[in-house]
């Protein structure tokens, strides 16, 4: 098997690990094929993107797989957003690719996929009355937490830019120096849990 051969089977692998299993109720029957499909055509831009554009890369990703929910008329609940929706699945799928070498590189800047348990955890780890640097990530947490699939671009890019400052705050406070987390994708379930 050649390494292109052998990069989409990983990615092709990847596309069908990345859709969440608990993840059917938000999309209609037919959608997880035509999105794996989707996410196996992003992966040649993954191996291309250098350091400090992975965001422009990420929203014209979001962009267009937003399209194909929207084309095929996916979504299951009428409220909740094709953005949030697609910014999940990608977010789970470069999660899930950083298991191989060739995309490693990018980890750095992954951003964290958002749902109920996140916004739940971040709630309940920063404190309802916190006047820290911390109190808008909280307020966002606490605003999308009963319907985590329905928010917005501009909610999306704020909390992923507040998720640094809750890694910072992190860094400082609870994890040793030799075990400092360095990237939002650091801050999944189990450590926000475990910590909070």
């Amino acid at each position: 098997m050649g390494e292109l051969e052998f990069l989409r089977h990983i990615v092709s692998e990847t596309a069908r690990m990345s859709y969440p299993g608990r993840f059917g109720g938000k999309l209609r029957a037919g959608a997880k094929k035509p999105i794996q499909i989707h996410l196996e055509k992003v992966y040649p831009g993954v191996l291309q993107v250098q350091k400090g554009n992975y965001d422009a890369w990420h929203k014209k990703r979001i962009a267009d797989l937003s399209q194909v929910i929207k084309k095929g008329n996916y979504r299951q609940k009428e409220n909740d957003t094709s953005f949030a929706l697609s910014a999940k699945l990608l977010n789970t799928f470069m999660h899930q690719l950083m298991k191989y070498g060739q995309f490693r590189h990018l980890y750095k800047q992954l951003h964290l996929p958002l749902d109920r348990s996140v916004f739940v955890s971040i709630c309940k780890i920063i404190p309802k009355h916190d006047r820290t640097e911390l109190s808008c990530l909280r307020e966002l947490a606490f605003r999308w937490k009963n319907c985590p699939y329905q928010f917005n671009k501009k909610d999306y890019t704020r909390i992923q830019s507040e998720l640094w400052r809750l890694v910072e705050y992190y860094n400082k406070t609870v994890f040793p120096e030799n075990r400092q987390i360095c990237s939002r994708i650091d801050l999944n379930c189990r450590t926000l849990v475990m910590t909070g």
